[in-house]
């Protein structure tokens, strides 16, 4: 029997938006009267009063972060060896954590619910509508962080976007067969 295992929740307000970090890259919504989801900038997914629905919003991409430019369009560098080094398209979502390296300081954070895109990428950078001017330097990773496993983290996000009534999302993972 399978079941699921609830990995975050949050509550989309009717006619409201919200971000979320793909992890498992099944959402399962839930609207107490009739309302709709859209996921990006997908279609509207009918929600009945009362059911919920299982649905897809892709697949979870991460990449650590190498360096990053303190800019008005933050361009980060990742760390690996294939080409392309990562896995980010044009129009992603992102959110960015500093994962215990105190050098990538607040001002390099983007939260999930600050709906930033990529919109420019190459084979090892990926150019987004991240301000991280605020910063007093680039970031740079040093090879001690590497070691200690404290290298911040790139990560794709989703835009949830409600219809006429609330939606309770959580992202779920389908454990057992």
């Amino acid at each position: 029997m399978s079941v699921l295992n609830v990995i975050d929740t949050q509550t989309i307000s009717a006619s409201g938006s919200g971000y979320v970090v793909v992890k498992s890259g099944v959402l399962r919504c839930y609207a107490a009267s009739a309302s709709t989801i859209k996921i990006d900038a997908g279609p509207a997914v009918t929600l009945a009063a009362g059911e919920a629905l299982l649905l897809s919003c892709g697949k979870a991409k991460n990449a650590q972060i190498n360096a990053m430019t303190d800019a008005a369009t933050a361009v980060i560098t990742v760390l690996g060896g294939g080409t392309p080094a990562h896995k980010f398209a044009v129009g992603d979502y992102i959110a960015t954590e500093a994962n215990s390296d105190a050098a990538f300081t607040s001002a390099f954070v983007s939260a999930a619910s600050g709906g930033k895109k990529v919109t420019a990428v190459s084979n090892t950078t990926i150019t987004t509508d991240y301000d991280s001017s605020a910063s007093s330097a680039d970031y740079a990773l040093g090879s001690a962080k590497v070691a200690a496993g404290t290298v911040p983290a790139l990560k794709r996000a989703v835009k949830l976007t409600a219809g006429g009534a609330d939606v309770v999302v959580e992202q779920v993972q389908v454990v057992g067969g």
